[in-house]
């Protein structure tokens, strides 16, 4: 059995659509979207719950363990928080938000499903992002949050890889909700393709492709690792670009 937090949509979903022939636990707040991906989805399974609540995290576990005979094959932390402000704006709630949605919650889940993972074999992936590698003007709690799972990553690969694998996928820029102001923009789409030289933004089964890999015995060697997905974004810098708009301008 495989959990996967926040699986209602964008990258969660898609994790969920390509592991559930493996059988899968999902949770997320959205109650109607969790139970009509679960209709739809043989082997998934819906459990309600906000990820920065303890119970919720340890119902959602202890449901994957009764499915599964005690034995957890994976887990996926992808559940989070993104909140763009000036860093002066930021208020204590905020930080303390980002920082419960995007690392206490994989702290809570892989604590509570460890001994069910070490008695599985299983692995877990945690859904990072390029911005916990490098900054970002206007996210740095974002950022902050990110790089502790990333680091947290590292540190539980060393410390459980002959029982469990930890990996972690830095996403780039993905068309989910996060992005729906830019995808209505066609300027800012077309500025923010651009810095990216495979020319288009992500979709969320790219994500998920790479993070079912990763779950699989495809995989068994890699433990420790930090994949980036970003379509090359971050490789390192480009020659500026004009828009087609101002170019043809």
């Amino acid at each position: 059995m495989i959990i996967v937090t926040g699986g209602t949509h964008g990258i969660g979903r898609a994790c969920v659509e390509r592991l559930a022939p493996r059988g899968v636990v999902f949770t997320g707040r959205d109650r109607e979207a969790g139970e009509a991906l679960a209709a739809a989805t043989p082997g998934a399974h819906f459990v309600q719950g906000d990820v920065t609540h303890e119970a919720d995290c340890r119902r959602a576990v202890e449901a994957a363990l009764d499915l599964g005979g005690g034995r957890l094959h994976g887990l996926v932390n992808n559940a989070g928080l993104g909140r763009r402000m000036d860093f002066a704006q930021a208020e204590i709630a905020d930080w303390d938000a980002v920082m419960n949605a995007n690392a206490r919650s994989a702290f809570l889940f892989t604590r509570h499903a460890l001994a069910g993972l070490r008695a599985g074999k299983g692995a877990v992936v945690n859904i990072a992002s390029v911005a916990g590698r490098a900054g970002e003007e206007g996210l740095a709690l974002y950022c902050a949050s990110k790089a502790a799972v990333i680091a947290m990553t590292q540190a539980l690969a060393l410390e459980y890889g002959a029982e469990v694998r930890f990996n972690a996928i830095c996403p780039g820029q993905i068309a989910t909700r996060m992005m729906d102001k830019v995808l209505a923009d066609p300027l800012r789409l077309e500025q923010l393709e651009l810095r990216i030289p495979a020319g288009r933004l992500g979709t969320p089964g790219e994500v998920g492709d790479v993070a079912a890999w990763l779950l699989s015995e495809a995989s068994s060697y890699v433990n420790g690792a930090v994949l980036t997905v970003d379509g090359g974004e971050t490789a390192g810098l480009r020659t500026p670009r004009l828009p087609k708009s101002a170019a043809a301008g």
